[in-house]
């Protein structure tokens, strides 16, 4: 299994980090995460189900994704779910001054003999998932700097 975490503070107010995580729409925005979707467009809700594919890396096909954990401008957790693997993602907001602290974590296994490289991918998953809590950051972050006056 790898298990993975970093941090980011976002000059963003919890609920603008929250409906960020929520949006499927801006997945491809800052991760490799395409064509994201939930089955329906109702309020976001624990086992609500969607899919998404990846544009990029050695993960092929549709994923599928349920919500499992929901806590309003404080948390959202996700189960993914492949042939390839089963994966955890859970990221918890905490107001931090005038912004928000994001916990980017999560847990991926592989499954049969693709196992055998959780070793080796380790390195590549914790940097390409601490680099995806920045580019979230950056995003969010420069719609404040747009949205403001010059």
């Amino acid at each position: 299994m790898i298990r993975y975490s970093s941090e980011v503070t976002i000059n963003r107010p919890p609920r603008a980090v929250y409906e960020a995580l929520l949006d499927p729409d801006r997945y491809a925005q800052w991760t490799p995460m395409v064509d994201m979707a939930f089955e329906d467009d109702g309020p976001r809700r624990v086992g609500q189900r969607g899919h998404f594919r990846m544009s990029s890396g050695p993960i092929k096909g549709r994923l599928e994704m349920e919500i499992v954990e929901l806590e309003p401008d404080r948390k959202v957790s996700f189960r993914v779910s492949h042939p390839s693997l089963d994966w955890l993602a859970v990221n918890t907001i905490q107001p931090d001054g005038e912004g928000s602290r994001l916990t980017y974590a999560g847990e991926l296994s592989l499954r049969g003999a693709l196992r055998l490289m959780e070793p080796f991918m380790r390195g590549e998953v914790e940097r390409g998932e601490a680099g995806e809590a920045m580019k979230l950051k950056a995003l969010l972050e420069s719609e404040v700097d747009a949205a403001t006056p010059a």
